[in-house]
């Protein structure tokens, strides 16, 4: 059988005055190790379109903010904002939804998702989610048979605020109420504001990663 290819998003790092485009290999192991091949998508390709068709799914990555002016929102606390990663998370995640294409986000990707479907963020919540472990509360769906109560990592400064039309709320967070995950009613799409590909080996990282490969798979 034909491997299956994922398109994933690269982010930007600047080293002197040297511009470069990466994906960190986890994300490229978390689908490596589903059978599929990963593909990083790159920035500014005027044929974009011609590459994302040959993708079976995609997978929108963590990484720096959103420019706030995506979600009609002035520049309060948002950190790191490069239009060009913003451009392009804008063309997958339209593309996905528009051709009905499976799709994965963790972190920015969680929050580029429900921006670029026409949903907003809470910009800087302060530093109670930047690298630690929490608790969630779950709810039934679909699609995941969660614990009703999960202790997850969190790398955030930012969070979804108002749900995109067609997205449903699927985990979270216990002590503030934060969204957490969430589900397209009716298309393969699944997002988390998590990283469960830092710990692939945790039943709910399998759960996800499992899902998204029923998802690609069974797609026509």
């Amino acid at each position: 059988m034909k491997k299956k290819l994922i398109g994933i998003t690269p982010r930007i790092i600047v080293e002197g005055t040297v511009s470069k485009q990466f994906v960190n290999d986890t994300y490229m192991n978390a689908m490596s190790s589903l059978g599929f091949i990963p593909l990083m998508l790159p920035l500014d390709n005027d044929d974009i379109e011609s590459l994302l068709d040959i993708c079976d799914g995609f997978l929108v990555t963590g990484g720096e903010d959103i420019t706030p002016s995506y979600f009609n929102q002035e520049n309060q606390g948002s950190k790191g904002c490069d239009e060009r990663l913003d451009k392009l998370d804008k063309i997958v995640v339209e593309y996905a939804y528009n051709h009905k294409k499976p799709m994965l986000g963790i972190c920015r990707g969680h929050q580029a998702i429900n921006v670029f479907l026409g949903g907003d963020l809470i910009q800087d919540i302060g530093k109670n989610h930047q690298s630690v472990r929490h608790e969630v509360i779950t709810s039934d769906n679909r699609y995941f048979h969660f614990p009703k109560e999960m202790n997850v990592n969190s790398y955030h400064h930012q969070v979804v605020n108002k749900l995109a039309p067609g997205l449903i709320e699927i985990a979270r967070s216990k002590e503030e109420g934060y969204n957490e995950a969430f589900i397209h009613e009716s298309l393969p799409i699944i997002s988390f504001q998590w990283h469960p590909e830092k710990v692939p080996t945790e039943e709910s990282s399998k759960m996800i990663f499992n899902k998204f490969k029923e998802l690609v798979e069974s797609n026509k």
